[in-house]
């Protein structure tokens, strides 16, 4: 996962990105180079009369092919907090649903806990009975360095 600060003179702002590290065209010559060794196995197998590896090679390559693609669906994620004089902006993309919270930062309250029964933290922005959860694409590490940022900014400190 990749978080990236940037101090403007307006404010400042971070934008969570999940790790793609595969582009779409390494993405497709994965697909093509395992259908070309996959086929070749597969052809071999039914040249020695052991056809039924055929539709199992076909079967493995469908799921490779929906696997990339769900993870290119995927490749345009974002969390951004935007944080400017007056106004705490929340945006998150997961897939084509697109989602925007705004708050006041002088009343927004952050919370980083840790759910009974799970093994991450959760960080939290509540703010007049409303709560959106940030850092979802982030690591450990890099929410407890979030949420000590977002502290410093947050409340009537």
């Amino acid at each position: 996962m990749s978080l990236v600060a940037v101090q403007t003179l307006a404010g400042r702002t971070w934008v969570a990105r999940p790790n793609h590290s595969l582009s779409v065209a390494g993405r497709r010559r994965l697909f093509f180079v395992t259908a070309g060794v996959s086929g070749g196995i597969a052809f071999a197998f039914s040249c020695f009369g052991a056809w039924p590896v055929v539709p199992f090679a076909g079967i493995e390559l469908l799921f490779l092919w929906w696997a990339l693609r769900r993870s290119e669906s995927t490749a345009d994620d974002f969390e951004r907090i935007t944080l400017e004089s007056g106004q705490l902006t929340i945006e998150t993309r997961r897939g084509a649903q697109v989602e925007r919270h705004e708050f006041q930062p002088y009343w927004a309250r952050l919370r980083y806990v840790k759910p009974p029964g799970q093994h991450c933290h959760r960080l939290l922005i509540r703010s007049h009975g409303k709560e959106v959860e940030v850092g979802s694409l982030l690591t450990e590490e890099q929410k407890l360095a979030l949420a000590e940022e977002l502290q410093q900014n947050l409340g009537a400190a």
